[in-house]
């Protein structure tokens, strides 16, 4: 396989893990939507503060395993790259390598940010 066809691939695979992460920013905005309307009812019930943190823990749980696919479409394309020997998978490496990267440290961070973000919405007495 030639280094073209690495990169077309892992981008063909990138168009795939965009629509699921546009599915799961949607849901992310449903999840703060459903929290928003249980604090602004004070008479909401048990189970409806139940299923919708349900509801936001899953869409967390989604949107990293989204993120760790993106991670693992990179990361087999600089395997690829490697295997190869083409100059572009040193550079590609960094990517992977970084915190800030696809499936990285800090986009785990803003998971778990966003999902205790909605659960306190949810939890806490207006």
């Amino acid at each position: 396989m030639t280094e073209y066809q690495i990169f077309n691939l892992m981008h063909v695979g990138f168009i795939q893990n965009a629509m699921y992460f546009v599915g799961m920013v949607l849901f992310t905005w449903l999840g703060f939507r459903m929290a928003n309307n249980i604090y602004n009812n004070p008479e909401s019930n048990m189970l409806a503060k139940v299923f919708t943190s349900l509801f936001c823990v899953l869409v967390a749980a989604m949107m990293f395993n989204v993120q760790q696919i993106g991670a693992a479409i990179l990361g087999t394309a600089v395997t690829q790259l490697a295997d190869i020997g083409a100059a572009s998978a040193e550079r590609m490496q960094m990517y992977v390598d970084s915190p800030l990267g696809i499936g990285g440290a800090v986009q785990t961070m803003f998971v778990l940010l966003v999902v205790v973000f909605q659960l306190a919405i949810v939890w806490t007495k207006k």
